[in-house]
């Protein structure tokens, strides 16, 4: 109701009043004060029901232009704005398009056939959905309930992304490995040539990548670019390593390179660790290869390289300094635990009977964390030898003992092994907050969160030739090895290293000499590791089942439901490896617990460590494993679809 109408009606109402008022006043008979009063309320009520018609169709008008002010402004938003609007039927048949999606997408697939809308939709649902044509990049939108598609030109937004994509920080630190090694025994104009050829590589290559460099010291070098060169890296896959390796084999010296790489919009210190963290893992798996993480991402690291067998070599002081850390973190403990892999073979018994020698050597409780339902036949025959010392035998408990005598301040030690999935008990590797780690495997992505130490060399033979040598280096006239726990060190050695034909070096030896010299019972070992004939004919039989993946790759597939113990596989594998032109073997059997295990060997001409590792397991360059929640045939086609992916990024 307009001001015009408000106020007529005000008027009406006051003059109304002062006749009923007037009426009143008048002296005039009561019949005809009634007649004049009902005339005054109908004419009242009469206006009063002119005002509510208005009303009414007042806000009928109002409604009727808002409806119409709302359809205009939507045609004009769904035809004139840079949104695409798409409509499609049951069928996915275009039904109608706004003028930009025409624009757009008119001549394209996508309106045209029931495929594209199709495609459309199944774009919209991933994490990023953007499409992208003509040269240009479209986010999707998608309305199920109303069969609708949205898109949007967001080009310029993803210009805006991948240029501060390829301005990300890369930090690298490179190192030479092996360099103390090679310059030992050199004089000074030899280290001064060996410095200038090395750099002179770096060099070359650093500039060809457009990165800034520095030589730290003189067997590391610190580099920093943006991700714009970091994926020309690795596009080259890192072929530092190869010319590196190359120039060196060519003038004879041992000399590789390894680095840590990391990228990432965060700080510059973090990205700063996470390299640094990153060299080491390079380093403790073996050198000559390259590990990379994005700061900040949980993703799985990227390798690269890793084309030969370890040269990293541990030096005397280093050792030295490991046992005098361990023998701390052991004076510190109430009492500690010894715990190897799930079905532990003799190097992990052998390690864990070492560690609690240490134990005894700082006058401290020690256990040996075992699983009586998971033992292999070389294992159940050492625990019979072990139960004739009952100073010995008294040390061993199950893992439910091992959570009931543990407390805050005890301290676990795994031997053998890096991975806590791999532990004889998780739910006890998961209780303590106090861990060591002391293995000759290289490292993978799972591993312990803040161990107190890590003693993690791939160039030690077996966990029993690291744990040997940190004894001789603690004991003394009052501490020495017993005949049985030297023999049970020796038989690790001899199980990890196939009676020392492979993976050997010459501290390998040394140890080995020493622990002859403590009273090591040969006679024994090999009674420990001999196969009985069930066990030799279960192998022949398993091995009768290879098949050749190529020329000097062969396979075993083991049946669907016999089961196998692992050292079958193992030495199933072993024998395989050893027969003329065979470079590499793998056994693929169902374990006795159920999963299905593959043991995998090489003469050191193809990685299986790589290919393990993509299977979710680890291990050596030449010996690895992995254990799978599959079929044999599922597991035999990953396996080959694994060596069939190594092959292709070494070509």
């Amino acid at each position: 109701m307009d001001k015009k109408a408000k106020n007529k009606f005000l008027i009406i109402v006051v003059l109304l009043t002062i006749l009923e008022i007037t009426t009143l006043i008048l002296d005039l008979p009561w019949e005809i004060k009634g007649a004049v009063f009902i005339l005054l309320n109908v004419f009242l009520a009469y206006n009063i029901f002119q005002v509510i018609h208005m009303m009414d169709l007042t806000n009928e008008q109002t409604i009727k232009l808002a409806t119409t002010k709302a359809i205009t402004a939507t045609n004009k938003a769904v035809n004139t704005l840079p949104v695409g609007v798409i409509a499609y039927d049951e069928s996915y048949h275009l039904k109608w398009a706004n003028p930009y999606a025409l624009l757009q997408l008119g001549e394209s697939e996508f309106l045209s056939t029931s495929e594209g809308i199709s495609q459309l939709i199944s774009i919209s649902q991933k994490n990023k959905p953007w499409v992208f044509y003509e040269e240009q990049y479209y986010q999707i939108a998608h309305d199920e309930k109303n069969g609708l598609l949205y898109f949007q030109d967001v080009t310029r937004e993803n210009d805006l992304l991948e240029k501060n994509r390829q301005a990300r920080l890369v930090v690298g630190i490179i190192s030479l490995d092996n360099y103390d090694d090679a310059t030992d025994k050199m004089d000074e104009k030899q280290v001064s040539y060996l410095n200038s050829f090395l750099t002179t590589y770096i060099s070359d290559w650093m500039n060809d990548h457009r990165i800034f460099y520095k030589r730290i010291n003189s067997e590391r070098y610190f580099f920093s670019c943006q991700y714009e060169a970091l994926e020309i890296m690795i596009e080259k896959k890192f072929d530092l390593l190869d010319i590196i390796r190359k120039a060196t084999s060519e003038e004879d010296i041992p000399i590789t390179v390894s680095m840590g790489v990391a990228y990432g919009a965060g700080n510059s210190e973090k990205i700063g660790k996470a390299a640094q963290n990153n060299l080491d893992m390079a380093l403790v798996r073996g050198g000559d290869q390259v590990v990379l993480t994005q700061e900040g991402q949980e993703g799985k690291p990227q390798y690269f390289g890793g084309k030969t067998s370890s040269n990293i070599k541990r030096t005397r002081v280093r050792s030295r300094a490991i046992g005098t850390a361990l023998g701390e973190l052991l004076e510190d403990s109430d009492a500690i635990f010894i715990m190897g892999h799930n079905y532990p073979d003799m190097d992990a018994i052998g390690s864990a009977v070492g560690v609690a020698t240490l134990a005894r050597f700082h006058e401290k409780q020690a256990w040996i964390v075992l699983d009586p339902k998971k033992m292999i036949p070389d294992v159940e025959k050492a625990l019979k030898e072990i139960r004739k010392y009952p100073e010995l035998a008294q040390l061993i408990i199950t893992p439910q003992e091992a959570l009931q005598r543990k407390s805050k301040n005890s301290l676990l030690v795994m031997v053998d092994y890096n991975r806590p999935s791999l532990s004889i008990s998780p739910e006890v590797s998961q209780d303590f907050e106090k861990i060591v780690i002391i293995d000759h495997h290289r490292r993978g992505e799972e591993f312990p969160k803040q161990p107190l130490l890590v003693y993690l060399e791939s160039s030690a033979s077996s966990a029993s030739e690291l744990v040997a040598e940190l004894i001789d280096f603690a004991s003394n006239r009052k501490k020495q090895l017993t005949k049985i726990e030297a023999t049970l060190l020796y038989s690790g050695m001899v199980v990890d290293t196939k009676s020392f034909k492979v993976r050997t070096t010459s501290k390998t030896f040394d140890v080995a000499s020493y622990l002859k010299g403590k009273g090591a019972d040969l006679g024994l070992v090999e009674y420990l590791l001999s196969s009985d004939l069930a066990s030799y004919l279960e192998m022949s039989r398993l091995i009768s089942k290879s098949e050749y993946l190529s020329k000097s790759v062969v396979l075993v597939c083991g049946s669907e439901t016999h089961e196998y113990d692992p050292v079958t596989s193992a030495k199933a594998a072993d024998t395989l490896l050893g027969l003329q032109d065979i470079h590499a073997s793998f056994v693929i059997t169902k374990r006795t617990d159920g999963q299905i295990g593959i043991s995998a060997r090489s003469d050191g001409s193809i990685n299986v460590q790589v290919i393990m590792e993509d299977l979710g397991g680890g291990g050596h360059f030449t010996n690895a494993a992995v254990q799978l929640t599959s079929t044999v045939s599922e597991a035999r086609e990953k396996l080959i679809q694994a060596i069939e992916k190594n092959e292709k990024e070494n070509e």
